[in-house]
């Protein structure tokens, strides 16, 4: 006899789908909106409450004959997912619900001087202590740890990081991944804040479009169709190793964060922060117009590598650019190799990688649902509502000896050596 089980997944797929907008909507719009059959419908649906994923809503009225019935509406309380943006200098962390909502947030100070054991239990503390305090008893299911190093593609070791040297081999990932005990990623933090500005932004999500993270070192994604690449090695995308033609410098030396005011510091400008530097621009136009020369060049190399429809700026001292600039270096870039690219500052700064963290870890709750790829390509997120939660989301008070409030954040975004 001929099993049924592939279609009767793809239908409580479709169904999910429908519901995971968070939106209330009764049985007979789930039937308009899947195209499914009455009959299935209900029986998903029934099966679905089953499972407590699903809730009963309001009643909904209608006028004639037929019979009334109730709203249905995805059970945000049915699971919580988990997206960590562990930095050199402050780690953030956002506790959300089955609908991508933030319950609760924190940002501490990293304890850079733990070793790789000691680091993982601290991080696996902090989210099971934010969890027992303000999770209201829902379970954790799924992690996803944005670190600051290159990556391998199959998010096994660290290759290499320049602030956090600790987390490199397979050590770090092994003990962490053991002690959250629910599924657990970890990816570079560039590939993940272009994640978040895919899912969350304004970033359309079949153009082809590169992120350039300027924070303590210098970092790079590029998402095609969609989906954000990610090479064998973690090398892909690491521009920031390019010499400057004809110079000893290297795309780095001008474009992140430490390295540009270790620069600067060398030909005379004593400044704290890379910031300080466009703070002055009489004072420094020397140094300033190396620095958009060196950013024209790496645009060109983008351009030219995936002919991108967007170039978002974020991290560090990016905001630092102003608009007029920016369309400057896509006219420059345009004129010299003719691929037209809109370079522009993120929507999210730096909220970017702890929301893709936490998108990483939604879309695989979602998928262990029975949602496929396609289905949840189609789930209409309140984008606004999203990010709305999260800057609304209370912060918790710090971790013992590891308070970040107070903190400046410059040198903590996106430096993945």
């Amino acid at each position: 006899m001929a099993t049924t089980s592939l279609p009767r997944t793809s239908n409580r797929s479709a169904v999910l789908a429908a519901l995971l907008s968070g939106t209330e909507m009764d049985r007979q719009q789930l039937i308009s909106d899947t195209g499914l059959s009455r009959a299935t419908v209900f029986r998903i649906v029934d099966d679905l409450m089953a499972e407590s994923l699903v809730r009963e809503g309001a009643r909904v009225l209608r006028d004639g004959p037929g019979r009334q019935s109730t709203s249905v509406a995805f059970d945000d309380r049915s699971a919580l997912v988990c997206g960590i943006d562990l930095g050199g200098t402050n780690c953030r962390v956002v506790v959300a619900d089955a609908l991508g909502r933030a319950v609760i947030r924190s940002r501490d100070a990293t304890p850079r001087d733990a070793g790789a054991d000691e680091l993982a239990a601290w991080v696996a503390g902090r989210v099971a202590d934010l969890v027992a305090r303000y999770g209201d008893g829902v379970p954790l299911t799924t992690v996803t740890i944005g670190l600051p190093g290159v990556v391998t593609g199959d998010g096994r070791s660290v290759v290499a990081s320049h602030n956090l040297g600790q987390i490199t081999g397979t050590r770090f990932i092994e003990a962490v991944s053991a002690r959250f005990g629910v599924p657990t990623v970890v990816g570079n933090d560039s590939n993940l804040a272009l994640l978040g500005e895919l899912q969350y932004g304004s970033l359309p999500e079949r153009e082809t479009a590169v992120l350039l993270a300027m924070g303590t070192g210098l970092g790079s994604a590029v998402s095609l169709d969609g989906r954000v690449l990610v090479g064998r090695t973690g090398l892909l995308g690491e521009f920031g190793r390019l010499p400057l033609p004809g110079r000893d410098q290297r795309l780095r030396d001008l474009l992140s964060g430490a390295d540009l005011v270790a620069y600067a510091r060398g030909r005379g400008a004593d400044v704290p922060t890379a910031q300080a530097l466009f703070a002055e621009p009489e004072k420094h136009a020397d140094l300033l117009a190396e620095v958009h020369g060196a950013l024209t060049h790496l645009v060109t190399v983008v351009a030219l590598a995936y002919e991108p429809g967007t170039v978002v700026l974020t991290g560090g001292f990016s905001e630092s650019f102003g608009a007029a600039r920016l369309a400057e270096i896509s006219d420059r870039v345009a004129e010299a190799v003719g691929v037209r690219s809109v370079v522009r500052r993120a929507d999210l700064g730096d909220s970017a990688g702890l929301l893709g963290s936490m998108a990483s870890s939604l879309g695989r709750y979602y998928e262990s649902l029975g949602v496929s790829t396609a289905h949840a390509a189609s789930v209409a997120v309140d984008r606004d509502l999203v990010v709305g939660r999260l800057d609304a989301c209370p912060t918790a008070p710090g971790a013992a000896g590891h308070d970040a409030t107070t903190r400046t954040t410059h040198d903590d975004q996106m430096a993945e050596g």
